[in-house]
């Protein structure tokens, strides 16, 4: 790739960076604005609720039923599938787990941000073509510290806010068991720690690019 191609491609990449983070950004002010208001008048009558509350959890869905929801210990019957992901909860006996999903992912975002926007602080400085600037490997390493961070709250935060959102909801579907989830992501702290071993890296090549300035 030509330098004029690298150029165009880093310029391309910076503004694609700077589109999402305003549009995240965005989307942090706004979210706990109508978390409030729709938190505020979520009817008294667990019955007339209609609001869908978003939480990481595990589940199994069973083939034949008694009848009733059994305990994540008993038998249901055949177990037809179980995974794990974002489940869709309804019909809340309270309003904590409605509180609880918001502010988690209130949290996440935040945490995205501040990842993304070292990331573009990053690519601004390789647009200008200060690959080797003194701030880029600090950045690089702060960049593989998000992505510890990230991965080391995300499975504790999933957990504890699938036992709160469990313990506040009513499940009247025979054969679905719903229960905490904890995923923990291997790949996604081996990619943090790639990245602050590649910033030490950059570190050592701006040391090595001074020395040689000022050998000439």
């Amino acid at each position: 790739m030509s330098p004029t191609q690298q150029n165009r491609l880093t310029s391309a990449v910076k503004r694609f960076l700077d589109l999402i983070w305003l549009f995240f950004l965005g989307v942090a002010i706004v979210w706990p604005i109508v978390v409030v208001i729709i938190g505020m008048n979520i009817p008294t009558d667990p019955l007339e609720r209609h609001t869908d509350i978003s939480g990481f959890l595990s589940f199994k869905v069973f083939a034949e039923t008694g009848g009733e929801l059994a305990s994540a210990s008993s038998s249901q019957g055949e177990l037809l599938l179980s995974g794990r992901g974002e489940v869709l909860l309804n019909n809340t006996n309270g309003d904590l787990a409605w509180w609880v999903s918001g502010a988690f992912h209130e949290v996440f975002l935040l945490i995205f941000l501040f990842g993304l926007g070292i990331t573009r602080r990053l690519f601004a400085s390789l647009k200008e073509g200060h690959a080797f600037a003194d701030g880029n490997a600090e950045r690089m390493k702060n960049i593989g510290y998000v992505f510890l961070l990230f991965n080391a709250v995300a499975p504790v935060l999933q957990y504890v806010g699938g036992r709160i959102l469990l313990g506040d909801i009513t499940m009247n579907t025979p054969g679905v068991q719903l229960y905490p989830a904890f995923e923990f992501s291997i790949g996604g702290i081996f990619a943090g720690l790639a990245i602050i071993v590649l910033a030490g890296v950059l570190r050592e090549a701006i040391a090595m690019r001074k020395e040689h300035e000022l050998t000439i």
